[in-house]
């Protein structure tokens, strides 16, 4: 079987690598794919780069200044992108093409025109559901989850979704019929990584891991900080929370925090490689899962950083989400809190104040280590993409094969 992965996404993830890595293991053809500098998309097999489609093509000239012509030729020149990468599943024979579309526009042009055997696959890492106030945003919002759900049922042989609150809330309780649950897997490392041994006396050290983004809106966590720094009676020196990854905004959280006084406090740290998680995470006392009420679909499905938590085996102060409730037990492994800087502050306290509660959170966090791996995940897939293939699959009387006449020769 040949499978061909694609992330429109400028930034490289362990998922789909470490899936195709487990198909190549055995005996399936696995490449996977992303945004490299160049705005291209580049094929890997492993580590080695096999392919590049070309990404959209700039406007020439100024003309991508022109009022309307510029816009008109960025969409021409995204379906040009579209076709080359339908030509090039075409060529490369792919079985299954499994598709993260994050933002990407037109992908419903991928699954058109392609040979009878080949199947496609939609997978909603994030469901991107969007809602605000106003009659635009509903309208703009409704549309959105009208073009996931047609994509679902209709477009793509199958969607995967990581948690079923994800799948219910695009298509409905009858979720099933299109789609399936793979939920997000962790290395064999993080089930088997030892801790280290417990310093004696320090401050209590708290981590934030993940994107240093504005949308993730880190302040109320920086809030909970200075209300703890402002506290009478609690040592300049007891605690310490750094956040580690990448930094999008510009610096704008390292000037809040020399503006908030929390410079001696609160640390930004750069990113680190996925393999040094572990050993990383497991240096602190506590780690932090904030997952803000905006975007919404972000409460749909557990953050990767919390299901590598629990894996392990990190005590864990988290956003009280359903999917969070998941993986922490409230006052056993750690603390569920409300989005509010007050509610993170108590909770970073009571792991500051009482380090016999901390201590007992650590121990439970360590004898509940659990989670799916990437080889289970694999295994997942491959279950769904033998379903599709087989004869009496359900992609036959699909609407890319009938309903819509695409020649694959002229594809070419």
């Amino acid at each position: 079987m040949k499978v061909l992965y694609i992330w429109f996404y400028a930034r490289s993830f362990p998922d789909y690598p470490k899936v195709a890595a487990i198909l190549r293991a055995r005996g399936h053809e696995a490449w996977v794919a992303n945004y490299d500098e160049a705005g291209d998309i580049a094929w890997y097999r492993g580590d080695e780069r096999v392919a590049t489609v070309a990404g959209p093509r700039r406007a020439p000239g100024g003309l991508g200044r022109v009022p309307g012509l510029g816009a008109l030729w960025a969409r021409l020149a995204f379906v040009a992108f579209m076709l080359r990468l339908r030509r090039f599943f075409i060529r490369q024979q792919a079985d299954v093409v499994h598709v993260c579309p994050n933002a990407a526009r037109m992908v419903w042009l991928l699954p058109l025109g392609r040979p009878r055997r080949m199947r496609f696959v939609i997978d909603y890492r994030q469901i991107a559901q969007r809602e605000g106030g106003g009659l635009l945003a509903r309208l703009k919002a409704a549309f959105a989850h009208g073009v996931r759900s047609f994509y679902c049922r209709v477009l793509f042989d199958r969607a995967t979704f990581l948690h079923a609150l994800g799948a219910e809330k695009v298509l409905g309780p009858d979720w099933r019929r299109w789609a399936d649950v793979v939920p997000l897997a962790v290395d064999d490392p993080f089930l088997q990584f030892a801790h280290p041994a417990r310093r004696a006396g320090g401050p209590v050290t708290f981590l934030y891991l993940g994107s240093i983004a504005r949308v993730r809106k880190l302040e109320q966590i920086m809030a909970a900080v200075e209300r703890l720094v402002a506290q009478p009676g609690l040592a300049p020196d007891a605690f310490r929370l750094d956040f580690i990854g990448p930094d999008t905004t510009g610096g704008h959280y390292h000037a809040l925090a020399g503006q908030m006084g929390l410079g001696d406090t609160v640390r930004l740290l750069p990113p680190i490689a996925y393999d040094r998680v572990p050993e990383t995470v497991t240096a602190y006392d506590v780690a932090l899962t904030i997952v803000p009420e905006s975007p919404p679909d972000w409460q749909y499905q557990p953050t990767i950083k919390g299901v590598e938590y629990r894996a392990l085996g990190m005590p864990v102060i988290a956003t009280d989400l359903p999917p969070n409730r998941e993986l922490v037990s409230h006052e056993v492994n750690g603390l569920l809190v409300s989005n509010t800087a007050d509610s993170i502050a108590a909770a970073l306290l009571r792991f500051i104040a009482d380090p016999a509660f901390r201590a007992r959170c650590r121990a439970n966090a360590q004898a509940m280590r659990d989670g799916p791996t990437w080889d289970a995940a694999a295994t997942q897939y491959m279950d769904i993409y033998r379903r599709l293939l087989a004869p009496d699959g359900p992609g036959e009387a699909g609407l890319a094969e009938s309903a819509i006449d695409l020649s694959v020769d002229s594809a070419r």
